[in-house]
C-alpha cells in the first residue's frame, strides 16, 4: 500500500531550515489507521521536502490546497528555550540559563525602573550585560503593561465569557490583536495557518514568508498532502474544507449568534484599551555608540521571547537612511535635498497639495510594524525600505511614536537639538546608556561649539537672499533681516577681535587666544549680541529652525548648515546665559587662528613677521568643561541606567554628571580565571627598561623593543592578535622604522598585517579581511589606536583576538587646549563640587581607554586569550589600581621581562600550548 505523508496546516517546514535531527513525523494509513509509524528525520526538514519533491523549487509557488480526511500528521515547530526567573517580584524570560552576575544586574536594573532611580551597572565585556539590560526593561514595562490592562478592563468582565476572552487576549501578541479578525481566526493548536490569503508575511522575525503550499496530486505515492487542523469553532468549517468567514462577514450574516456578536464586540473594545494602555507605557530608550554597536544590541534582543509582544524601532540619519538617489551637484548635503523633496506640491503647480517630488517620502506609512521583522535593525529597515519605496527615515520617525523599545545612538539621547528634531521625549520614560564610559566626553562636546567666521559669512548671504524676497508670513515679523542683523553683529566681533590673536605666537600652524569669562561675556555685550539681546534672537531662531523644517519654500536659498549654525549658536548661548550668566564658569571661550601657507607648511613664528601667510582662518571655541550642564536635564526621565564594562571609578560619574546614582553595582567576570591569562612586559631584548611614555617611543631603541616584543607574541599565539597603541602618529613612525629594520617582513612571514583606518568604509574593508585571514593557520595580527573603531565596541570572538598586547598607558594629550582647560577647572573647583582633581581626572580617562581595549580578548564563557601590558610602569601597583577589577585580579604578580614571556613561570608560551591542546581536544570530542 502506498503511504502519504501529510504535513498539518500549522507546519513551518517551508520557512524554518533546519530543526533538531532527532525530531519525528507522524504518518497514517489512507484508510485512517490508528496504528502510526514513525519516521525520523535526520536531516532538515526542506532536505525531506526536497527528496519528496525532486523537481520543485526551493521555494514553493502559491496556491490553495485541498485538505484531506482522516489523516493526521504532526510537524512540531522547535521552540526557543525560556528560562524564567522571579526577580523583585517580576517574571523574567530569557533565551539562557543566565549567569548570577546577569541575575544581579536584572535585579538592580528592575530595582532601579521601580524606584523610579538612577542606576551605575560595570560589568565586563562577555558577561551577558545587553541581554540582562534588555529583559529587566523589556520584563518591568510588559508587566507594568499586563497591571494596567487588567485595571482599566476589570469592569468588562464580570461575565465568565468575557474573562475567558480577555485572558486570552492577555496571553496574545500585540501583533496578532492589531485588528479582532486576527484575533478570531487564531488557531488554538497551531500558530499559523496555510490557508490564509496573505501571501507575504513579514510580522515575523524571520522575515518575508511564502503562506502558501501546492498542493500534490492525489494518487501519487510518497507524496506530501495537506490536512485542515481544527480551529476555534470547528463547525464552521465547511464540507470542502474551505476556512470560515472573517469576523466582519459573519457580524454581516442574520444567522450570526448573540454571543459571537459580543465577544467580537468584546474584543474589539479590549484592543482599544489595549492602545490606550500602551499609550500611557514608559517608552525605553536604549542608546549604543555606533550602530554598528546597535546591530549586535538588536541581535540580542531578536532572541529574546519579548521582541514578539513589544515593537520596536531604529532612530538614524539620513546619511544612515535615506534611499534616494544622492546627487552632490546639485544639494550640498542629503538634509537639504531631503527638505526640498519633501515640500507638498501645490495645485497650482500642477501637483494635489497631498504629494510632494519623493515617492519614498510619500509611501512612508508603507513601511510599518506589519511588513517588518520583530526584530530589524537599520540594514533591515533601510532593505525592506527599497523593495517598498518607502523612507526609511521617516518611517522610523513615525514607528518610533509607537513603540514600546526605541534603538539609537546615544548621542540622540544627550543632545538637546537632536531630541528636539527626533521628537524623543524624555520625562518619564526609561534611557538606557549602554557603553557609557564615554558619557562625560559625549556630553562636553554637546554643549561644546566652534563657529568659523566663514560660517557666518556664508550663512549672511544665504539670509541676504532669503530676506530679498520679503515674504508675508503668518509670523509677523521678518525673522530673517533679524537674524541677518545678529550674524552681521558677530561678524563684526571677529574683526574687532583680530588684534588679540595676531599677538599670539603660532605653534603648528595655530595660534589660540583663550579668555577669562567675564571678559568674553562683556565683548558679546558690547557688540549687541550679550544677555540682553539674547532673548530676541532665541525667538527668532526658533521660528527660524521652525520655518526651515516645516515650510521650507519661504527660506528659498538657505541650507540645512545655516540652521544648523542659527540652532547650534542658540543652544550654546543658552546654556551660557541660563540663570543671568551663573553657568557661564563651565564654559572656556577659546579665539584660535589658523594659520595657512603657500607651500603648505606651517609656522612657529609671529604671523605678524610672517609674509608667506596667503589666508588665516578665525574661529571661536566655546568648551564645555562641566558635562553635568548637559546631564542634569535628562533627570526628568523616570530612570537612567548608564551601563559599561569600564566605569571605574564609580565615584567620579557623581560629581561629572551632577546626578545621583543611588542604584550601582560592579560585577566580577565570569570567565574563569586559568582561560585568561594577564601580564607585563618591563624589558626589551637587551635586558633595557621598556617605558612606553610618549618621549619614550621616540627613541630607536623602545621602538625596536616594542617590535621584537610583539613579534615574540605573534609567534606564540595562534589566530589573532590585537595590538593597541597610543596613537596614529606612532602606529605609523613604528611601521616605518620596523620596515627600515626588517622587522615588519617578519611579522608579514608570521601573521597577515592589518592596520585600522580612520576612513569609515576602508575600515569595514580591512575588518572584513581580518576576520577572513584571522581563522587561517597562519593567523593575523591588527594594529589600532586606544579611543579608535577597533577598542570600541567591536566583538573580537574566539579565534579573532587569541591575544591583546596594548602598549602603553593611554593618557589624552596634556597639550589639547581643551584637555588642559578642563584639568585647570577640575582643580579649581575639586573641594566645593567633589571633582576629581586635574592629574587624577587625566589618569582616569587614560584607563577608560586601556580598560575598553583589554575586554577586546574575552566576549563569553567559554572563551579563552591573553592579554600582554607593555610598558615598565606597570610593575608600581599605583598604575595598575584603576584597572578593571576582573583584570587587576588576573594580573597578580605575573610581570615578566622579555626572556621569562616564553621560559618563566606562568609564561605566555606555557598558557598558548595549554590552551591551544584544549581547544584541539575540544573539536575532536
Amino acid at each position: 500500500m502506498s503511504k502519504v505523508i501529510e504535513i498539518s496546516d500549522d507546519d513551518d517546514s517551508f520557512y524554518q531550515e533546519t530543526i533538531p535531527s532527532e525530531e519525528s513525523v507522524v504518518t497514517s494509513d489512507e484508510d485512517g489507521s490508528d496504528e502510526l509509524p514513525k519516521v525520523s528525520m535526520k536531516t532538515s526538514r526542506q532536505a525531506v521536502i526536497t527528496n519528496l519533491f525532486p523537481n520543485a523549487k526551493p521555494k514553493p509557488k502559491v496556491f490553495t490546497a485541498t485538505p484531506k480526511e482522516d489523516t493526521s500528521v504532526v510537524v512540531n515547530e522547535p521552540q526557543k528555550p525560556v528560562f524564567k526567573r522571579m526577580i523583585g517580584g517580576i517574571e523574567v524570560k530569557l533565551p539562557v540559563d543566565p549567569y548570577g552576575s546577569q541575575v544581579a544586574l536584572m535585579s538592580q536594573v528592575i530595582t532601579a525602573i521601580k524606584k523610579g532611580q538612577n542606576c551605575l551597572l560595570e560589568s565586563p565585556t562577555g558577561s551577558g550585560k545587553t541581554l540582562a539590560l534588555l529583559c529587566a526593561a523589556l520584563a518591568w514595562q510588559k508587566h507594568e503593561r499586563d497591571v494596567m490592562f487588567k485595571e482599566n478592563t476589570k469592569d468588562l468582565f464580570l461575565h465568565p465569557d468575557n474573562e475567558i476572552a480577555g485572558a486570552e487576549l492577555l496571553a496574545t501578541p500585540k501583533k496578532t490583536i492589531e485588528s479582532p479578525e486576527k484575533f478570531f481566526s487564531k488557531p488554538v493548536y497551531g500558530q499559523k495557518n496555510i490557508y490564509d490569503t496573505v501571501e507575504d508575511d513579514r510580522s515575523g522575525g524571520s522575515g518575508i514568508r511564502q503562506k502558501h503550499i501546492k498542493e500534490s496530486p492525489e494518487g501519487e505515492s510518497n507524496l506530501v498532502t495537506i490536512h485542515k487542523k481544527r480551529k476555534l469553532n470547528d463547525s464552521e468549517i465547511t464540507e470542502d474544507g474551505t476556512p470560515p468567514q472573517s469576523p466582519d462577514k459573519m457580524m454581516d450574516t442574520a444567522e450570526t449568534p448573540e454571543k459571537v456578536r459580543k465577544l467580537y464586540a468584546l474584543v474589539e473594545n479590549l484592543r482599544v484599551r489595549a492602545d490606550l494602555v500602551d499609550c500611557s507605557l514608559p517608552t525605553i530608550y536604549y542608546g549604543a555608540r555606533t550602530h554598528k554597536q546597535l546591530q549586535q544590541v538588536i541581535k540580542e534582543y531578536g532572541r529574546t521571547g519579548y521582541c514578539v509582544e513589544a515593537r520596536m524601532s531604529v532612530l538614524s540619519s539620513r546619511d544612515n537612511s535615506c534611499i534616494r538617489e544622492y546627487d552632490r551637484s546639485q544639494w550640498s548635503s542629503k538634509n537639504d535635498m531631503c527638505r526640498a523633496c519633501i515640500k507638498k506640491i501645490e495645485q497650482s503647480k500642477g501637483g494635489d497639495g497631498q504629494t510632494t517630488n519623493c515617492k519614498y517620502f510619500d509611501n512612508r506609512k508603507c513601511l510599518s510594524f506589519e511588513c517588518l521583522p520583530d526584530a530589524f535593525d537599520l540594514r533591515d529597515l533601510v532593505t525592506v525600505g527599497e523593495e517598498m519605496q518607502a523612507c526609511p527615515y521617516f518611517a522610523a520617525r513615525d514607528m518610533a511614536g509607537k513603540a514600546n523599545i526605541v534603538f539609537c545612538p546615544y548621542n540622540y539621547l544627550i543632545d538637546p537639538a537632536i531630541r528636539r528634531n527626533l521628537q524623543i521625549t524624555l520625562p518619564g520614560n526609561i534611557l538606557v546608556v549602554d557603553e557609557a564610559h564615554n558619557i562625560e566626553d559625549i556630553c562636553r562636546d554637546a554643549a561644546s561649539f566652534t563657529i568659523t567666521r566663514d560660517q557666518i559669512q556664508a550663512a549672511m548671504k544665504e539670509l541676504e537672499i532669503a530676506a530679498g524676497y520679503r515674504y508675508s508670513n503668518q509670523y509677523g515679523t521678518n525673522f530673517a533681516d533679524s537674524l541677518l542683523k545678529v550674524l552681521s553683529n558677530w561678524d563684526q566681533w571677529f574683526v574687532n577681535q583680530t588684534p588679540l590673536i595676531k599677538q599670539c605666537v603660532v605653534s603648528n600652524g595655530e595660534a589660540s587666544y583663550v579668555w577669562d569669562q567675564q571678559h568674553f561675556l562683556q565683548t558679546l555685550h558690547n557688540h549687541n549680541i550679550g544677555q540682553q539681546q539674547y532673548p530676541q534672537f532665541q525667538h527668532d531662531a526658533e521660528i527660524f529652525i521652525k520655518v526651515l523644517r516645516e515650510d521650507p519654500q519661504q527660506m528659498v536659498g538657505v541650507t540645512q548648515a545655516t540652521g544648523t549654525l542659527v540652532e547650534s549658536i542658540s543652544t550654546v548661548l543658552g546654556y551660557l546665559f541660563r540663570d543671568s550668566g551663573a553657568f557661564a564658569d563651565n564654559f572656556k571661550p577659546v579665539l584660535q587662528r589658523e594659520v595657512a601657507t603657500r607651500g603648505g607648511n606651517t609656522s612657529w613664528r609671529s604671523a605678524s613677521f610672517d609674509k608667506s601667510i596667503e589666508r588665516d582662518s578665525l574661529s571661536l571655541r566655546l568648551i564645555c568643561l562641566n558635562p553635568a550642564v548637559v546631564f542634569e536635564p535628562l533627570s526628568a526621565a523616570r530612570c537612567i541606567i548608564l551601563a559599561s564594562g569600564t566605569l571605574t571609578p564609580l565615584i567620579s560619574l557623581h560629581s561629572e554628571l551632577g546626578t545621583k546614582f543611588p542604584q550601582q553595582i560592579s560585577r566580577n567576570h565570569v570567565i574563569p580565571k586559568e582561560r585568561v591569562w594577564i601580564g607585563t612586559l618591563s624589558t626589551g631584548a637587551d635586558g633595557g627598561s621598556l617605558r612606553c611614555a610618549s618621549g619614550d617611543t621616540a627613541r630607536p631603541s623602545v621602538q625596536d623593543a616594542l617590535g621584537d616584543a610583539i613579534l615574540r607574541v605573534c609567534a606564540l599565539t595562534p589566530h589573532g592578535v590585537l595590538c593597541f597603541l597610543p596613537s596614529y602618529r606612532l602606529m605609523n613612525i613604528l611601521m616605518k622604522r620596523w620596515q627600515d629594520t626588517g622587522v615588519w617582513q617578519q611579522l608579514e612571514e608570521l601573521k597577515h598585517v592589518f592596520m585600522e583606518n580612520k576612513n569609515a568604509k576602508d575600515h569595514d574593508d580591512i575588518m572584513e579581511d581580518y576576520y577572513k585571514y584571522v581563522e587561517g593557520t597562519k593567523g593575523a595580527v591588527l594594529f589600532a589606536v586606544y579611543r579608535g573603531k577597533v577598542s570600541e565596541g567591536m566583538d573580537f570572538k574566539d579565534n579573532q583576538a587569541r591575544a591583546v598586547v596594548a602598549v602603553g598607558i593611554p593618557y589624552p594629550n596634556v597639550f589639547d587646549i581643551a584637555v588642559k582647560q578642563k584639568m585647570l577647572f577640575n582643580d579649581r573647583h575639586a573641594k566645593e563640587r567633589s571633582l576629581l582633581t586635574g592629574s587624577e581626572w587625566l589618569r582616569v580617562q587614560a584607563y577608560r581607554a586601556l580598560n575598553q581595549a583589554v575586554g577586546r580578548c574575552v566576549r563569553h564563557r567559554g572563551d579563552w586569550g591573553a592579554v600582554l601590558l607593555v610598558d615598565a610602569r606597570y610593575r608600581e601597583p599605583y598604575n595598575t589600581h584603576h584597572l578593571s577589577g576582573w583584570a587587576k585580579n588576573m594580573l597578580g604578580n605575573n610581570h615578566h621581562t622579555h626572556a621569562s614571556l616564553a621560559d618563566g613561570p606562568n609564561s605566555l608560551e606555557a598558557f598558548m600550548k595549554r590552551m591551544s591542546l584544549e581547544q584541539k581536544e575540544n573539536r575532536k570530542t
